[in-house]
């Protein structure tokens, strides 16, 4: 029996891809994990997922990323249309995992709508799909995806800072480095195909800084 996970990141954030990654393992690889202390990427720190991110690769029966840039998000949220987004993507990952069986981190409240728009969706009809709240929690290997997940992104936010040669924080709008660069570089086109104009905060800047114009 070979078992998959799938897990996001960068969901929240105003900066940067979400990313949607999915492993699968067998039972030794899920025993070597478990000794080397895989838990949600959230909590452990930056320097344990980097650690830990080679040995989930080498031990995992398949691993399949995807990366959504600002633009496709802003697309989906403008129509209120994020989960399904992220459904899409999670059914083109399931399709491409080799598993017998898919536990999947779900966005949607519904769990069953989430999980039918999977279903459906599905080529390989033979893998099983199952859907549960705070998945990255309570499963080892949907943990495990979301360190990849968070690597992935990690790793991405650093390019663009290297592209940008300035420091853009986490990208989640709570991270005030995040908020600073966007409020001083809003109207830069660099930073376009970077930023989720869909998000609210964003938004706010962009009114903040038209009615200081006014003013």
């Amino acid at each position: 029996m070979i078992l998959g996970g799938i897990d996001e990141a960068g969901r929240g954030s105003v900066m940067g891809p979400l990313v949607i990654a999915g492993i699968s393992l067998d039972c030794e690889g899920i025993s070597y994990l478990q000794d080397e202390g895989v838990v949600d990427s959230k909590k452990i720190t930056p320097s344990k997922r980097e650690r830990l991110y080679p040995k989930i690769i080498s031990c995992a029966k398949s691993v399949y990323i995807c990366r959504i840039e600002p633009k496709t998000i802003d697309f989906y949220v403008n129509q209120n249309k994020l989960n399904i987004l992220e459904s899409k993507f999670m059914t083109i990952i399931s399709d491409n995992l080799n598993a017998d069986k898919i536990i999947i981190d779900a966005c949607d409240v519904n769990l069953v709508r989430f999980k039918n728009n999977i279903v459906q969706n599905l080529i390989n009809n033979s893998v099983k799909i199952y859907c549960f709240h705070k998945a990255d929690s309570d499963n080892l290997i949907v943990s495990a995806a979301s360190i990849v997940a968070k690597v992935t992104r990690d790793r991405q936010i650093e390019k663009i800072e290297k592209k940008l040669n300035e420091q853009i924080g986490s990208g989640y709008p709570s991270d005030p480095i995040t908020k600073i660069f966007i409020k001083n570089n809003i109207k830069n086109t660099l930073i376009k195909e970077y930023v989720r104009f869909s998000w609210n905060p964003v938004k706010c800047i962009l009114a903040e800084l038209t009615q200081t114009k006014i003013l």
